[in-house]
Order: structure tokens, then C-alpha cells, then sequence
């Protein structure tokens, strides 16, 4: 069981680090930012419809939980505007260094506040990942703005918010769908009513555009629908370690797909966190 929601885990890791590379190449392709992020959740939602039919108790378990549903909606949203918003006024790597804290915010609210029993050498692991992600990464720090560094601590604590949350969820025995449906329906309504009476959204674009941004959406449904399913098979704590897989695949994937440059000690970073995290399932499985 434990070696399944890892499984799914690193899934949600690689799916999510496909993200920003592949959002990057609709961006080149003159995307508009309001439709990348309307059609994330549009086509989320589209993905997750025909499942709904099959839902048990589906709005018995939404009226009677909706405060977290409603949370745990609310913290996507403050990871995508956060992250969309923030490399506007600091460097990309800048912001992913910041949103990459969110796993330790996890750590540190699960050993407070749940009382959750965790070794040392798995705390250790945290943070000797944190350290290769700073060399994966290998952060600029030319542009220091003070709004661009609220926005991804934002969008750093609407993550960690996400996964502590969608533990609280799953200890109430509701599955993963019933959540992921939530989140996706009730930020598309949101976004779509946001960013057309405050923005211009936009759908005149062509059908290579379209496609562009079809990835990256598709990328994020089922990235989020392995989180959900990971959490509560290995917890909120180690799901958040398995997701510092995220940004070596998002930097592999400027590499390999906007021929961006690996530098040595970029290469060293990731061999650091791919090692930290077949050490963490050694030792959790062992423990």
C-alpha cells in the first residue's frame, strides 16, 4: 500500500513539474495568461465529468464538509495566482525556490500541530532535498521585489494548505474524486467569472494554441488526482517530500523542450534529490 501512494506520489511530482515547461511553450505560442489559467480548471473538469455519475453520497458529503471543500479549493487558487503573478515581479527561479518551502511548512504543521510521529533522518531528508532544489533551481537574485516575494510565499502556502487539508478530507472517508470534482468545478466558476469581468479572457485563439495549452491542463488533472490519491495511502508528510520531485522535472523540461542549458551544478542538485527520495522510501518502508 505504502509503495502504491508513492507511486502516485511521483506521478503527481513529474506531472506537475511538466507544467511549467510545457505552459512556457503556450506562453511562446502568445497564449493569453487568463486563458491558460481558465482552461486548466475547464478542462480539469471536463476530464473528471464522467466519473461523476458513479459518486456516492456526493452532495451529502459536500454539505456536510463543505468549509474544507471550500479551503482546499481556495489554496489551489492562491497556488495558481501566486505562481502566475509572482515571476512578474522576480526571477522565475527566484519563486520556485520560495514555492518549494511548501513541503517543509507540511513537515513543520504536521510534527506541531498533528502530533505526527516522523524521524529524524526523514526531517534530515527534507532538508537536504530543500538543498538540491536550490542547486537545481540555482536562483537569481537580480530582481528582489517585495510583492513578487509575498505572491510565492502565497503560492507556497496555498500548496502546503492543499495537502494538509486533503488529509483532513480523507480521514473522513471521502475519496479522491469527490475532491478533485470539487476543486476543479468550483475554480473554474470562480476564475471564469474573475477574470471576465476584471480581466479580458479571451478565446479567439488558433488551433495550435489550443493544443499547446490542451498539455499542460491535462498535465495538471491528473497530477492533482495522484496527490489526492497519494495522501491518503502515505500521508500528508511524505506525499510532500515524493512532490520535490516537481522542479528537477521542471527544469529537465526546459532543457529537453526549450533547449535551456543543464549546468554541472544543476546535474548535482538532481542527483541529490532523486537519491533523498529513494532514501526516504527505503527508510519508510523499513520504518
Amino acid at each position: 500500500m505504502f509503495i502504491f501512494g508513492v507511486i502516485f506520489a511521483l506521478i503527481a511530482g513529474v506531472l506537475f513539474g511538466l507544467i511549467g515547461p510545457t505552459t512556457k511553450l503556450a506562453y511562446n505560442s502568445d497564449a493569453a495568461v487568463a486563458l491558460v489559467i481558465f482552461m486548466r480548471y475547464a478542462i480539469a473538469s471536463i476530464i473528471i465529468l464522467p466519473l461523476l455519475p458513479y459518486q456516492k453520497n456526493l452532495l451529502l458529503n459536500y454539505r456536510e464538509n463543505l468549509k474544507l471543500f471550500i479551503f482546499i479549493s481556495l489554496g489551489s487558487i492562491f497556488l495558481t495566482i501566486g505562481l502566475l503573478t509572482s515571476v512578474i515581479f522576480i526571477d522565475v527561479s527566484l519563486t520556485i525556490i520560495i514555492f518549494c518551502l511548501y513541503p517543509i511548512y507540511v513537515l513543520i504543521y504536521s510534527i506541531l500541530v498533528d502530533r505526527e510521529k516522523i524521524n529524524l533522518s526523514i526531517k534530515l531528508l527534507f532538508f537536504i532535498t530543500f538543498i538540491g532544489i536550490v542547486l537545481v533551481i540555482g536562483p537569481s537574485f537580480n530582481t528582489v521585489n517585495s510583492i513578487g516575494i509575498s505572491l510565492a510565499v502565497i503560492a507556497s502556502i496555498g500548496s502546503a494548505s492543499m495537502i494538509i487539508v486533503n488529509q483532513k478530507i480523507s480521514l473522513k472517508g471521502i475519496p479522491p474524486i469527490p475532491i478533485n470534482i470539487f476543486i476543479n468545478f468550483f475554480n473554474t466558476i470562480i476564475f471564469f467569472i474573475v477574470l471576465k469581468v476584471f480581466f479580458n479572457l479571451n478565446f479567439n485563439s488558433d488551433f495550435n494554441t489550443y493544443i499547446l495549452i490542451l498539455i499542460p491542463s491535462i498535465c495538471y488533472s491528473f497530477a492533482l488526482l495522484s496527490q489526492l490519491v497519494a495522501i491518503p495511502k502515505i500521508g500528508q508528510s511524505y506525499t510532500a517530500l515524493f512532490l520535490y520531485l516537481e522542479p528537477v522535472v521542471g527544469v529537465l523540461g526546459a532543457v529537453f523542450l526549450l533547449n535551456e542549458t543543464l549546468e554541472l551544478y544543476q546535474f548535482i542538485g538532481t542527483v541529490i534529490v532523486i537519491l533523498s527520495l529513494i532514501i526516504a522510501t527505503f527508510l519508510s518502508r523499513k520504518g
